[in-house]
């Protein structure tokens, strides 16, 4: 009786497939969390609606209680999501830019193109940073104790400290745009701006913590040191290409500056940081990179 031939072992193709079927699985899942990070941050920090049928996380607001008690409860930590802020920067700059240039280039005068940058920016955001910037004015400036300063900050109405100082805010970054020498360099400036002052932030949330147990701030977590280096490097990778190797590193320098005399300034008052503290240094830290930038393209660079 003649034998049948043993079968091959196919136990070393199935183990292939399987890592092959584990590595695409891996794959589809670190590329899944990305879009759901960029969601995530651009969802809260625009007010720009993301596309029918872009996959948006489902958010349940039934058990979320009145904005007064806890602003941060239920919230997805923002945390997760800081690889994603300069890329949200990126869009929120070109649009900014990209008005502001189509603005000049239809006749207007340069300082009246530079307000439309700087609305187009506000409108896009909701003016979420504006306003935690107003807040900080109001609470650091008329709080005599913590406590009384956090109160104030989470007052939705807005003081005389906040007043003056949008007031100003405004008018300094719209006056040093229309410094610039053309609306190109402008809008590169205000895309850099804009990329490096969210780069930054996570670094200010390493160095400090909380201010509060609940709200915005404490809501949104803390991001680990890799990431939040890890975002400051697209930052300054993203101004680089957009301002030149010189220009883009100062304006590197320049955007990080103001945020740690943010947080240096925060944890002396509040011990700490809030979702208006960010705010604030997202603004401050914008607005020096546009007057820096445009200083040094006169001076430094002969531009």
């Amino acid at each position: 009786m003649a034998k049948t031939p043993a079968k091959k072992d196919s136990a070393p193709e199935a183990e292939l497939n399987t890592d092959a079927a584990h590595a695409e699985a891996a794959t589809e899942s670190f590329f899944a969390k990305l879009v759901n990070q960029f969601t995530v941050a651009w969802l809260f920090l625009t007010r720009i609606p993301l596309p029918g049928w872009w996959n948006k996380p489902e958010i349940d607001d039934a058990d979320t209680p009145p904005k007064a008690a806890d602003k941060g409860f239920g919230m997805t930590p923002l945390a997760d999501t800081v690889r994603a802020w300069p890329v949200v920067g990126i869009a929120i700059g070109t649009l900014a830019g990209g008005a502001l240039w189509l603005a000049a280039n239809l006749g207007l005068h340069p300082l009246a193109a530079s307000f439309v940058g700087v609305a187009v920016a506000a409108l896009a955001t909701g003016a979420l940073h504006e306003d935690g910037f107003a807040d900080v004015l109001d609470g650091f400036g008329g709080g005599a104790t913590k406590a009384k300063k956090l109160s104030i900050m989470r007052d939705s109405h807005i003081g005389t400290f906040g007043v003056m100082g949008l007031l100003v805010l405004v008018g300094f970054k719209a006056g040093s745009l229309a410094g610039f020498t053309s609306p190109a360099f402008a809008a590169a400036a205000l895309l850099a701006a804009h990329v490096l002052s969210r780069a930054m932030l996570p670094m200010l949330m390493v160095a400090l913590p909380p201010a509060r147990r609940s709200g915005l701030g404490k809501g949104a977590g803390i991001p680990s040191k890799e990431d939040a280096v890890m975002t400051a490097g697209i930052g300054i990778l993203v101004a680089v290409l957009a301002l030149g190797p010189g220009p883009g590193l100062v304006a590197s320098v320049l955007a990080g500056l103001p945020v740690a005399l943010i947080g240096w300034l925060a944890n002396r008052q509040i011990q700490g940081f809030t979702g208006d503290v960010l705010g604030a240094a997202q603004q401050i830290s914008e607005a020096v990179v546009l007057a820096g930038v445009a200083v040094m393209l006169r001076s430094l660079f002969y531009v």
